[in-house]
């Protein structure tokens, strides 16, 4: 069996197409010496010339000729099988769909997965896509998602979802730089007295924040507050000046936002973490998860 290779059929074909060595080695981006080496292996191996050489030109022998009449041919359906099965390729990847909720954490989180994702699992594809921390579980059910980044109490004790924790929160009270109150290094309900305050939607919130809110407006002192669809918008009232926000730990980052996180004395641990489906598990699934475990464990 002849020992040829698409190297050396490729130059043949250009020099074939070009009569000229210096001109097919700029063509395919190698040296002029190389491209005589791969015709000389690919003569050697077919046991004829394929081409003629003097000091002024390069013309191809009979043999050369048909040669290049069926090999100009074999490259062009070779090129385009090599396309054609690269895309099934793509299409038999593994595709997941994991949404994400624009939490601060996720903005250190997500961009290392997908980096992390190109080069240690190369047959899966990822999609991300936002959505209301609300609607988590609902779009697992449906399919919407193969994995949600959420907080445990949207999940519930729901025995159909598998939730791995991997960060552990707290509600924190978000205050413009140099607020009377940022010097404190807890904050109460007390302190908090008389103040406007900003709260999730509570249609959109996730329980325990539903559930903070409730907390909030019963207490006494407590008078005025106003809600947000977002955490950014939430971020953006503070800094304009339109209250304090009531918001996870792991929502917001203090450097970016320019704003002042201080703890709020309320005894509720938030579970961050990672939701899916026990029935549609799968082995690119538990890859996915593992990978956002180790990641999370380096921010």
């Amino acid at each position: 069996m002849m020992n040829l290779n698409f190297q050396q059929l490729q130059c043949f074909v250009t020099v074939s197409e070009t009569l000229n060595f210096s001109t097919a080695a700029k063509r395919l981006h190698l040296s002029q010496p190389a491209v005589s080496k791969n015709i000389k292996q690919l003569e050697t191996e077919l046991s004829f010339e394929l081409f003629r050489r003097s000091q002024h030109e390069v013309s191809l022998t009979a043999a050369g000729l048909e040669f290049s009449k069926q090999m100009a041919n074999v490259l062009i359906l070779t090129e385009q099988a090599i396309i054609d099965s690269r895309e099934i390729s793509e299409q038999e990847k593994a595709s997941l769909k994991i949404g994400y909720t624009n939490a601060m954490i996720e903005n250190k989180l997500l961009p290392k997965l997908l980096a992390s994702a190109r080069h240690q699992l190369a047959n899966v594809r990822l999609s991300l896509r936002s959505f209301d921390l609300s609607t988590g579980l609902s779009n697992l059910q449906r399919g919407v998602f193969d994995l949600i980044l959420t907080t445990r109490d949207t999940i519930g004790a729901n025995p159909e979802v598998e939730f791995v924790p991997l960060h552990q929160g707290h509600f924190n009270v978000i205050l413009p730089i140099g607020h009377r109150l940022s010097d404190h290094q807890i904050l109460t309900f007390s302190d908090l007295e008389n103040l406007q305050l900003i709260f999730f939607n509570p249609l959109q919130a996730p329980p325990e924040s539903a559930a903070l809110q409730n907390t909030f407006i019963q207490a006494p002192g407590i008078l005025h507050y106003q809600t947000a669809d977002t955490v950014n918008t939430a971020i953006n009232m503070v800094q304009g000046g339109a209250g304090l926000a009531i918001l996870p730990s792991f929502a917001v980052d203090t450097e970016v936002s320019k704003v002042t996180a201080i703890p709020l004395d309320y005894p509720v641990v938030l579970d961050y973490g990672v939701a899916y489906l026990r029935s549609r598990t799968s082995p690119s699934l538990v890859a996915v998860v593992k990978l956002i475990e180790t990641l999370m464990g380096k921010i």
